[in-house]
């Protein structure tokens, strides 16, 4: 099989896991769509037996490129902060390089997939089963309070080859890490469906769609969506973001709705906001809380999950 990675993680054709969907020895775009439906209609079928626990405890924030994504993810980690969780905000966009401004990390931390081979054995955490927060720490962990920071990689100069090594730390620990009792996993994804041909979404539980007013990104949600369910993820939901007017949020929402993509509720456009990023400030737990708790809120009750009250 070579480097190809099993969806459902099995370890060869005909072994454990196997459900001979045919995808590893795929040589058409017809034998492949095939093959990826025979897998979303196994995945789904065993929804149940991933997400038995209705719980939030891995979120996926997904979109168009630009969509807002990372102030989305900053947001609403500080957000959730300010309710009573620890949060650990996965950096998985091999590109984009401010969200630990946004956290108000001092500095970002180092990339996993950059550690050198003499510094390998620095890693071996990662493969602890079970893993736990506890077991996180420095030089890959920085925190600023209830908020951490990992880095699964960043392309940093040119003819390093892909972000397959990103990807695949950015998919070990989303898969690995068991969150406690008040910690939950946020992972700031790639744009677009990178990262779901990547297999990094299987082990969440939530997908969060960031959308702004254009058609790309409607088109791109009901992908997503699609994607997301064909993974056996039963919560995913819509963000709006950048709407300047109501007839804007009106036409956005319809069209959601007729894809079937739930509308949890929108950022506001706020010159605050654009400022705080522009000079690379952090978005604060107090500022996070005022513009995206009750989005926040509404992501926790529907869970049935315990928050503290904010005054």
């Amino acid at each position: 099989m070579g480097l190809f990675h099993c969806p459902i993680g099995a370890a060869g054709y005909g072994g454990e896991g196997c459900i001979q969907c045919g995808l590893c020895s795929a040589a058409s775009r017809e034998e492949k769509i095939a093959a990826t439906e025979k897998i979303r209609t196994w995945i789904r079928e065993n929804a149940h037996l991933r997400n038995a626990d209705l719980k939030i405890k891995k979120i996926a924030v997904c979109g168009k490129g630009g969509s807002g994504k990372s102030t989305a993810s900053a947001l609403l980690s500080g957000a959730l902060e300010r309710l009573g969780y620890q949060i650990l905000v996965m950096d998985t966009d091999s590109s984009n390089s401010g969200l630990w401004r946004k956290l108000g990390m001092h500095a970002p931390p180092p990339a996993l997939s950059n550690a050198s081979e003499e510094r390998a054995g620095d890693l071996a955490f990662l493969q602890k089963d079970p893993l736990y927060f506890s077991d996180l720490g420095a030089p890959y962990l920085v925190k600023n309070g209830g908020r951490m920071l990992m880095c699964a990689g960043k392309v940093e100069d040119p003819l390093l080859g892909c972000a397959c090594s990103v990807a695949a730390f950015a998919k070990m620990v989303m898969e690995n890490l068991t969150p406690g009792p008040r910690e939950i996993i946020l992972a700031d994804q790639e744009a677009g469906l990178e990262s779901f041909g990547r297999g990094i979404e299987q082990g969440c539980d939530t997908v969060l769609i960031l959308v702004e007013p254009s058609s790309e990104s409607i088109e791109l949600a009901g992908k997503i969506q699609y994607m997301a369910q064909g993974l056996g993820i039963r919560r995913v939901r819509a963000i709006l973001n950048r709407i300047e007017e109501v007839d804007q949020e009106e036409f956005v929402m319809e069209a959601l709705s007729g894809m079937g993509v739930r509308y949890l509720g929108a950022l506001p456009l706020m010159k605050e906001i654009r400022n705080q990023n522009m000079r690379g400030m952090e978005l604060t737990p107090e500022l996070s809380c005022r513009l995206m708790g009750t989005i926040a809120k509404y992501l926790l009750d529907e869970a049935e999950m315990p928050y503290d009250k904010v005054r």
